[in-house]
């Protein structure tokens, strides 16, 4: 696996090691067009067999041009043990599988190693993880934090979950690069921790992410930002914007809320976003009570200044009132949601897959693996693919009226909407034509863009 050749300028072949497995595979090859990254070589004429050698490569690919999304979906529902390696510029990652579940991850960038991730979400400092390193190895930091009474153990288990999440989702975001799944049984006692996440939960948290980060940049650009509180907490809060709000003193940055929160940056910015949205909240490139830096100094004048001007309103530059969008109630998204979900039924039912896509999509719903949102409590979808309207203004509005949907209501239930969505698109993509799934996508994006809430 890690033997090592050179390509000279003139593409000239040889191995960097001395001795080359390629001894024995004597023959006529031709080098098959690919990215830069990667080399292809077949036999030709084709003689067939198969290596019985582990560990060995199945797969490889351009994460560039293949939707590495569909292979990992598929790794998932095929129950597979391996590893899936991803070279990209500037890290190499890695996803250990056993029977389709997520049983570790790696990666050689340092903001992704363990040790990284606890500082990062404020359950260890700097100096403890620096205290911990100067006798402890890598692969031991995460015990040695827990024996030392640094961490507990249940906060450590959230640091090894955000950490393969993290890795996941940079694996998610790569553009170009290559990607091998390599064949091999999974060493039960090499696993440090014993971990098993849902490869098709990861997936969807992380397709989620790359959507709502899009939107939550929109507000706030970065993570470097000072949040300065405008408002108190009037009792309507979830617990962590709560948290958060109180935290809001003008000279912490939104990285830095997260983690006295101990969230991570994504987390930190999602609350951010709701309680701008609240108005609870600003945003400053600057902190509270910070001086900006003097201007140079004016030269004396001689001349005598004149009379100041009466102060008068700066003039409308449009002549009339400030346009502002038109109001977005909870009845539009609900409906242009229904539209999205019979969309989805629909093209799914074209492909004569609808009964067991609704079974599956019910029983997700009732058993609250779409979305934990108690708007959708005891809801099933009707034969057309859409939600009963009136069953969930009624459940929004009691809910609303108890203070159960959060400071931005109508955010939250376009949220719960939306996890639905992502469920429905991603469960129709398995059995949809590439074609007709990005069309699909297409005409999502454009029912989606008439409930944008800027």
């Amino acid at each position: 696996m890690d033997q090592r050749f050179v390509v000279d300028p003139k593409g000239g072949l040889a191995s960097a090691d001395g001795a080359s497995s390629l001894a024995g595979r004597t023959g006529y090859y031709r080098l098959q067009p690919t990215s830069p990254d990667w080399v292809v070589l077949v036999r030709s004429p084709a003689l067939g067999g198969i290596t019985e050698t582990r560990p060995r490569v199945v797969l490889a690919g351009d994460c560039g041009t293949f939707p590495l999304q569909d292979l990992i979906a598929f790794l998932g529902q095929a129950r597979w043990t391996g590893v899936l390696r991803l070279a990209a510029p500037g890290n190499e990652r890695l996803l250990t599988l056993k029977d389709g579940e997520v049983r570790s991850a790696a990666s050689d960038s340092v903001s992704d190693r363990i040790g990284e991730v606890m500082v990062r979400l404020g359950f260890v400092s700097r100096a403890q993880l620096e205290q911990v390193l100067s006798d402890a190895p890598p692969s031991r930091v995460g015990k040695a934090m827990v024996e030392r009474g640094f961490l507990k153990a249940h906060d450590l288990y959230k640091c090894l979950q955000e950490q393969i999440t993290e890795i996941f989702h940079g694996m998610m975001l790569a553009k170009d690069g290559t990607f091998m799944l390599i064949d091999q049984e999974l060493d039960e006692k090499a696993l440090v921790h014993n971990l098993s996440l849902s490869m098709q939960g990861l997936l969807m948290d992380s397709i989620r992410k790359i959507d709502e980060f899009a939107q939550f940049r929109k507000r706030v650009p970065h993570g470097k930002l000072y949040v300065i509180r405008k408002k108190a907490s009037d009792g309507k809060l979830e617990p962590e914007e709560d948290q958060l709000l109180s935290a809001a003193d003008g000279l912490k940055t939104v990285i830095e809320l997260g983690r006295l929160c101990k969230v991570s940056e994504f987390d930190a910015t999602r609350i951010v976003y709701r309680l701008l949205e609240g108005q609870y909240v600003q945003v400053s490139q600057t902190a509270a009570g910070a001086v900006p830096a003097p201007s140079a100094p004016r030269p004396p004048s001689t001349a005598v200044a004149p009379p100041p001007e009466p102060m008068m309103a700066p003039p409308d530059p449009m002549g009339q009132v400030p346009w502002s969008a038109p109001a977005i109630d909870e009845r539009k998204v609900l409906h242009v949601f229904n539209f999205i979900f019979r969309e989805v039924r629909d093209e799914v039912a074209r492909r004569g897959q609808l009964s067991m896509f609704l079974a599956s999509a019910n029983a997700a719903l009732r058993g609250s693996g779409v979305s934990t949102s108690r708007v959708l409590s005891g809801l099933s979808f009707l034969p057309d693919g859409s939600l009963d309207e009136a069953v969930v203004l009624e459940q929004y509005t009691q809910l609303k009226a108890e203070g159960q949907m959060g400071s931005e209501p109508l955010m939250s239930l376009k949220q719960a909407l939306s996890d639905v969505m992502f469920f429905l698109l991603f469960q129709a993509g398995e059995l949809l034509e590439s074609r007709a799934d990005e069309e699909l996508a297409r005409r999502v994006k454009e029912l989606l863009s008439s409930i944008d809430m800027k």
